[in-house]
């Protein structure tokens, strides 16, 4: 169809179906969409982390060139990465940009087209991926080959997955962060340093409200706890 009536049937197919679906009172969400909706926003969840006592790098939200560069000199590395990452091409297919190193001699006056979010990198040891259903916790410290910057950009099949456990401290924040969002399921991404025993070896870098987690070594543990979750027989049904 033209641009103009393809927008306007997408449009009202997500006001109407999508519309339907949000108000259904009898479902149980796992996520709402409102609750996704309102959880996608980064500098909120990076504030809201902060409220519940985890550690964030030293973060800059700006279209400033001189408020970049500026923050670029004041760290001894820094790395941008995107808020939601590429909108489909011509083609119908989307992209990604990665997490990636700059300094204060990569920006110009093109930085002020949009926002750019910019953190001091964490000198990481590793990732972890901490996916809660509920109140279950499944945590994976994430190694990539060469120290990778970003462990999403490789091959996967390179990576090396190890449980690794969470500190009551962070878990309970973990909690907070879901219950006060109004959600019940959520990816935490964490940088780590040292070996984790520590809650401040845990950096906390972002958190999805609909991530993905099929292809995680603990992935069938995780889908019995959303179906336990989903079931109106399982033991997490309350929440």
């Amino acid at each position: 169809m033209p641009r103009q009536q393809r927008d306007y049937a997408t449009a009202e197919a997500r006001h109407g179906l999508g519309g339907v679906l949000r108000s259904l009172r009898s479902a149980r969400y796992v996520n709402h969409p409102a609750a996704v909706a309102r959880a996608e926003f980064k500098p909120g969840q990076l504030q809201m982390f902060v409220d519940l006592g985890l550690r964030v790098p030293a973060t800059l939200v700006t279209n400033d060139v001189a408020a970049a560069r500026e923050f670029a000199r004041t760290h001894p590395s820094v790395v941008c990465k995107t808020f939601r990452g590429l909108p489909p091409g011509e083609d119908g297919r989307a992209g990604a940009i990665w997490t990636q190193r700059v300094r204060s001699e990569d920006f110009d006056d093109s930085l002020a087209v949009t926002a750019h979010l910019f953190q001091a990198e964490v000198p990481k040891d590793g990732d972890v991926r901490v996916t809660v259903v509920g109140r279950r916790v499944f945590a994976q410290r994430i190694t990539g080959p060469r120290g990778a910057v970003d462990w999403r950009c490789g091959d996967w099949n390179d990576l090396v997955h190890a449980p690794v456990a969470v500190p009551a401290v962070v878990e309970d924040a973990l909690h907070g962060y879901l219950a006060a969002a109004g959600l019940v399921f959520g990816c935490f991404d964490f940088a780590l340093t040292g070996d984790g025993s520590s809650p401040d070896d845990w950096w906390a870098i972002e958190c999805n409200p609909n991530g993905q987690w099929g292809w995680l070594p603990d992935a069938p543990a995780i889908t019995e706890a959303f179906a336990d979750i989903l079931s109106t027989e399982g033991t997490s049904s309350s929440s």
